[in-house]
């Protein structure tokens, strides 16, 4: 009897080492890896041990002290792994998990003290109820946790410290001033110049738009670099794929607070890969290189690129935000005022569930940033970064209560666009000012695409093809041909600006995948001469499609290849599509694959594209290994 209990012991001992083993093993690779989603199962396995110290007590009437060590070492490993690898400052780090992580860890140790010293006949009704604390507390945590963690990517900060240094107090008296506006799921024909009913018939009228057009340049073959928002903005800003940012993903609030069932608190740990929540710190943005070179430089409306730390506009390179760091349809979406990274809040989230003077309130403040600028005889670089039409849509112009639509939204912008014009010629800088407007991907809820297939999401046209047009009175944009035909990107728009600041270097420590506009823009070479060898189209950091330019019966053709492509089509959501070509020159609504008429050009473009993918995978960043040894 005795050699039998004393077996059960060490059966029940042995359990609790491998328990305790493999709980240890965990959270050491937790720590070392620094990988913030395991962080999350951590304190997931910790609310499994409570439970399991809870249902073993009520069976048995003692601990099993393989869990309880394991509550423990779990939640006391997760403390530990915020203090090494959280991105707050240590302080707040500090007492914010202390403060999550102190009951359930006093409990644990009430547990344990209660029942070994404890002689009253209740101690077991009341060890019970600890052991409830213990799973309520650390469920808590789980729900309330903040995972925010620095990234584990490939550092480029000596790169980016040695350029900016490089191009300080480089802009010139005649470098213009500069506007960048961009469209939130704005579709490639949603305004007049570029409806497909002809501009006569436009379903909506943009008349500030096509006087910008057609005192200037309109692209018909424009693309963005990603069908989604995030990505896009970052190879805007950075004249680089997102990929090589880890910016696969649209980004989402990284809010810390004791809301434990915000919809989006786990969204970007489980995303996102290494740790990314946003715009990398060490990229170079156009508006760093524009402020090195003594420009001023503001940001209104969506930023979407992070909340916190390093992310922010203002650690970006803008000088001033005025706006929201999510989209419209997120929680929480407040604006705010922010100045060297510190942001104050102007309107909360209740203040502005009705959105309806959103381009009221963003064209006051660029006009009076405008007009600031001018009486200072500073260049300025504005981005005005509109909410709209990304859904839910609102505008001024009301009717009744319902009748915010699409089409007002869109008319509303230009009306208020049209006051920004007046305020930059009333200021004398109208001339002097590059104006480029786009739209970061294609059409969501609504929104027309024209002939083009595919929508927001989908690396087809439909999704990528964006409207551009291009205004500079005092450059030569225009004069020689108002049309540009040949395939174009938004990662142009980095070193295109460049070029007009009179920043004559890109860095040279990465890959900048963009090229520079200028030319075409100036009519120096032809309208559809190809600036670009190859574009590569990416879907949630997977490249899907490469386009070339290819000859055939003497003429340039521009071709679109898929390896393979789900269905965009609904009906046919579990179809993929594989070894697609498509001529796009001939069909621009990609409507035939050609792969079998062409085969040596699907071949390849098919080693094209998987030569690209094998680059990401060895040097994602693209970083210059010369310069960096």
């Amino acid at each position: 009897m005795i050699d039998g209990q004393n077996k059960t012991s060490k059966l029940k001992n042995m359990k609790s080492i491998v328990v305790t083993i493999a709980v240890s093993v965990f959270m050491i690779v937790t720590l070392v890896s620094g990988m913030v989603p395991l962080s999350v199962v951590a304190v997931a396995l910790s609310v499994v041990s409570a439970i399991a110290v809870f249902i073993h007590f009520l069976r048995k009437k003692e601990i099993h002290f393989g869990f309880w060590i394991s509550y423990l070492i779990l939640t006391g490993g997760v403390v530990l792994y915020f203090l090494i690898w959280g991105a707050d400052p240590f302080w707040k780090r500090t007492g914010y998990n202390l403060m999550l992580a102190a009951i359930p860890i006093v409990s644990a140790v009430a547990l344990l003290i209660w029942l070994r010293r404890s002689q009253k006949s209740c101690k077991y009704v009341i060890a019970v109820i600890v052991s409830v604390v213990m799973i309520f507390s650390s469920a808590f945590y789980f729900l309330a946790i903040s995972m925010r963690a620095r990234p584990k990517v490939f550092g480029m900060q000596k790169g980016h410290d040695e350029y900016l240094s490089s191009v300080k107090d480089s802009a010139s008296a005649s470098s213009p001033n500069i506007l960048v506006i961009l469209m939130d799921d704005m579709a490639y024909s949603d305004i007049s110049c570029y409806s497909y009913l002809g501009r006569q018939n436009a379903t909506i009228q943009t008349p500030n738009l096509d006087m910008l057009a057609d005192e200037g340049v309109r692209y018909e073959n424009f693309y963005s670099c990603s069908p989604v928002c995030s990505p896009s903005r970052f190879g805007i800003l950075t004249g680089r794929y997102p990929a090589r940012g880890y910016l696969d993903q649209v980004v989402f609030p990284s809010v810390v607070s004791f809301d434990p069932f915000g919809n989006t608190r786990y969204n970007n740990s489980f995303t996102f890969k290494n740790n990314v929540e946003g715009i990398l710190g060490d990229e170079i943005t156009v508006a760093e290189v524009l402020q090195s070179a003594g420009y001023s430089t503001a940001l209104f409306g969506k930023w979407n690129l992070g909340d916190y730390g390093e992310y922010l506009p203002t650690r970006q390179g803008f000088d001033y935000f005025y706006g929201s760091y999510y989209v419209n349809d997120m929680t929480p979406y407040n604006w705010v005022r922010e100045v060297d990274g510190v942001a104050t809040e102007v309107l909360s989230h209740d203040e502005i569930k009705d959105q309806s003077e959103t381009t009221k309130l963003l064209t006051a403040e660029i006009n009076e940033y405008i007009v600031q600028s001018v009486d200072k005889e500073e260049k300025f670089f504005a981005y005005y970064a509109t909410p709209w039409p990304h859904y839910p849509i609102y505008s001024g112009q009301k009717y009744d209560p319902s009748d915010d639509s699409y089409i007002h939204c869109i008319e509303e912008f230009d009306a208020y666009l049209g006051q920004i014009i007046d305020t930059l010629k009333a200021k004398g800088a109208y001339d002097n000012t590059l104006i480029m407007f786009t739209s970061d991907n294609g059409p969501g809820r609504e929104g027309v695409a024209g002939a083009l297939r595919g929508r927001k999401g989908t690396t087809f046209d439909g999704g990528q093809k964006m409207p551009m047009i291009v205004n500079y009175p005092d450059g030569n944009v225009g004069k020689d041909a108002k049309i540009i035909t040949t395939p174009t990107m938004n990662t142009d728009i980095f070193p295109t600006l460049l070029q007009y600041a009179g920043i004559s270097s890109l860095p040279q420590d990465r890959v900048i995948d963009g090229k520079s506009m200028v030319d075409l823009l100036e009519g120096a070479i032809p309208s559809d001469t190809s600036i670009h060898d190859t574009l590569y189209h990416l879907r949630a950091g997977k490249v899907q499609a490469v386009q070339m330019p290819h000859q055939v019966d003497n003429t340039t053709h521009q071709f679109k290849y898929y390896q393979r492509v789900a269905s965009e089509n609904t009906a046919f959501f579990d179809q993929v599509y594989k070894n697609y070509l498509f001529d796009l020159t001939a069909d621009p609504a990609e409507g035939y694959n050609t792969s079998m008429i062409y085969p040596e050009i699907a071949d390849k473009l098919e080693k094209q594209l998987e030569a690209f993918r094998n680059e990401l995978k060895e040097n994602r960043r693209g970083a210059n290994k010369d310069y960096y040894g």
